[in-house]
């Protein structure tokens, strides 16, 4: 076993079943036949030459994709809600064109950001990166391993107020604390499980933490956080699948840039950097 299959796995998506959907000549996103056929029963379509979103302010369309989201959940064509609206953009440069319901956007095949934060403890034999564990009464990933902060990025907060406020919510980081992190890249990716198509950038963040710190969850959404000398975290991402499928990425992420990955001791050092960003945008 390897530390690339992770990447394989999370830019796994075939587009071939996937119908493009537009605004005008920007591309928004890939939805399949039961999805569209239902969006233009309800109307948020209209069929031309290519999909095409219906016209009207952005106001009208979010509250039109509003309702088509309550219809189909009712219905059970998407089944979660989690009441968050995320932006629609067709590049990740512009601003958001109009919002959705969270977990209709998998479905709709949108572009979707997220932040993860890596939260280390520096010593002498090499970082220990805090490893948390998901709920297991999680509808997503229940009782996987975790980075420390991870979020979707809803509408209306810059990446960094959702990131302090991720960090209070997950790991109980106050904001004084959570204000030192450094924003250190971007991973992206286009994936698909069953639950919809995935076309993800997430912004990762580092965050030093004192020896003393203790994370604790406030929000209900993980069971257990652990500290882990990064030998150990990159030994169970290379021999298992127990992290939830991003997080290999962006801690493999970390190790490279911390140099803990090598091109003398890593073989597929150079395909690992390479491919950390894997999404066309």
């Amino acid at each position: 076993m390897n530390y690339l299959r992770h990447f394989d796995y999370a830019h796994n998506a075939e587009l071939s079943g996937w119908e493009p959907w537009y605004q005008g000549d920007a591309l928004l996103g890939y939805v399949q036949p039961a999805l569209r056929d239902a969006a233009l029963r309800h109307g948020v379509f209209t069929h031309t030459h290519d999909l095409q979103v219906l016209d009207g302010s952005a106001e009208e369309i979010t509250a039109a994709f509003d309702d088509f989201a309550t219809q189909i959940y009712a219905t059970g064509l998407l089944t979660q809600w989690v009441g968050e609206p995320f932006p629609v953009k067709a590049s990740i440069a512009e601003p958001a064109r109009f919002t959705m319901e969270r977990t209709l956007t998998a479905l709709m095949g949108c572009l979707t950001f997220g932040v993860h934060l890596n939260g280390y403890v520096a010593t002498a034999s090499g970082p220990e990166l805090w490893i948390a564990t998901r709920s297991r009464q999680k509808p997503t990933f229940p009782g996987m391993l975790d980075n420390m902060v991870g979020g979707g990025q809803p509408a209306g907060l810059s990446l960094f107020e959702n990131l302090i406020k991720e960090c209070e919510e997950e790991a109980g980081i106050p904001e004084t604390l959570a204000r030192r992190s450094i924003p250190v890249g971007t991973i992206s990716y286009c994936h698909t499980d069953g639950r919809g198509l995935k076309r993800d950038v997430l912004y990762c963040f580092d965050l030093a933490l004192p020896p003393t710190f203790q994370p604790h969850c406030t929000d209900g959404e993980v069971e257990s956080f652990a500290r882990y000398p990064i030998d150990q975290v990159l030994e169970i991402i290379r021999t298992s699948d127990r992290f939830k499928y991003n997080c290999n990425l962006v801690i493999l992420d970390f190790a490279i840039r911390h140099g803990v990955l090598d091109g003398d001791t890593t073989p597929e050092y150079a395909t690992l950097c390479q491919r950390r960003n894997q999404l066309q945008l």
